[in-house]
């Protein structure tokens, strides 16, 4: 059996149940990891398992019904697993090797720059392996080469999951900072004025600050870090990271937040204009669920968390206060 059909059987494995290994097949899998080209196998495999799974409906059909002409004539020459377990198991490890052919054939994109649309989302695979999920308005660029991870990413928010190297550090270069890892789970949201926020949801990541004075920081598990281009905003705090990547979910929660910093995030999934009406709005205090991909139902949404009525017209979106509503009860 070939590295590459290990590392298909092993990413299985780990998918059905990685709890349910025995303490046999555990040590079988270290002892296999530890061999280094089936370490990078494993994670090849494992990331395209990954990209798969959030691949476009019409994309993860045609790798599917690829997947099943593939088994159709695999599963023969596996009698030793015997009848629907043996097209069973040709099925799901088609499904993976289908991503390594599809990837071959530039399914999930190529080239050295990333761009993502308002209102679209994206999965990119770096060369390394690594993954970065982005969402609107980004953009990232690999700069690397195979002894250098790196990335330059100048605008937006990406989540990113970094394929473990001792050797060679991931690095995230941005104007006025560098993010460097080594293997690791973290969001990064750059504004377009600059300011930055990096939420690590698994292991630690160190960023530096280039500008004068410099300034180093490491980030661990559920900290988040605040800066501008001129400095710190805040310190390493703690916060629940996996609120900082609801944006993959479609949707916004907040809680008790004002009505501008809504509206700063919802205007991102939209290029209409907003206007507000009254200045004393923006400071209303709300909480809540909003659908951030479809802007319209959004704001219908908003109507019902606040005292106010919102009008488009002419690709204007116009937040005013509720007729009736009464001169004190805008400024609570």
């Amino acid at each position: 059996m070939s590295t590459k059909d290990q590392a298909a059987r092993w990413v299985i494995r780990m998918t059905e149940s990685p709890d349910a290994l025995s303490a046999d097949e555990r040590a079988e899998f270290d002892e296999w990891l530890s061999n280094p080209r089936h370490a990078q196998e494993f994670h090849a495999m494992n990331t395209i398992a990954v990209i798969a799974a959030d691949l476009p409906a019409v994309d993860r059909t045609r790798l599917s019904d690829w997947a099943i002409n593939q088994a159709s004539s695999d599963v023969r020459s596996r009698r030793h697993l015997g009848g629907w377990a043996a097209f069973a198991a040709s099925v799901i490890a088609a499904v993976v090797l289908g991503g390594y052919f599809a990837q071959g054939r530039n399914w999930f994109g190529s080239g050295g720059a990333y761009v993502t649309r308002t209102g679209e989302t994206r999965v990119v695979a770096f060369p390394e392996g690594s993954v970065a999920y982005m969402n609107t308005r980004s953009e990232v660029r690999w700069i690397g080469s195979p002894k250098d991870r790196r990335v330059s990413m100048s605008d937006g928010e990406v989540l990113y999951e970094v394929v473990h190297d001792p050797v060679r550090p991931f690095s995230i270069m941005l104007d006025n900072s560098e993010i460097r890892v080594l293997g690791t789970r973290f969001n990064v949201y750059r504004k377009p004025d600059g300011d930055t926020t990096v939420t690590v949801i698994e292991g630690a990541v160190q960023v530096r600050g280039l500008g004068e004075p410099g300034w180093t920081r490491t980030v661990h598990a559920n900290e988040q870090l605040e800066y501008k281009p001129i400095g710190l905003v805040r310190e390493p705090h703690v916060v629940e990271a996996q609120k900082s990547v609801e944006w993959r979910t479609g949707s916004f929660q907040f809680n008790d937040q004002s009505i501008a910093s809504v509206l700063d995030e919802l205007t991102r999934y939209t290029d209409e204009r907003v206007q507000i009406q009254d200045a004393s709005i923006a400071d209303q205090r709300i909480s809540g669920l909003l659908p951030m991909r479809d802007v319209h139902t959004a704001f219908k949404l908003l109507e019902r968390l606040a005292p106010i009525e919102v009008k488009e017209i002419n690709g204007t979106f116009t937040l005013d206060y509720k007729p009736g509503v009464e001169q004190q009860q805008r400024k609570d």
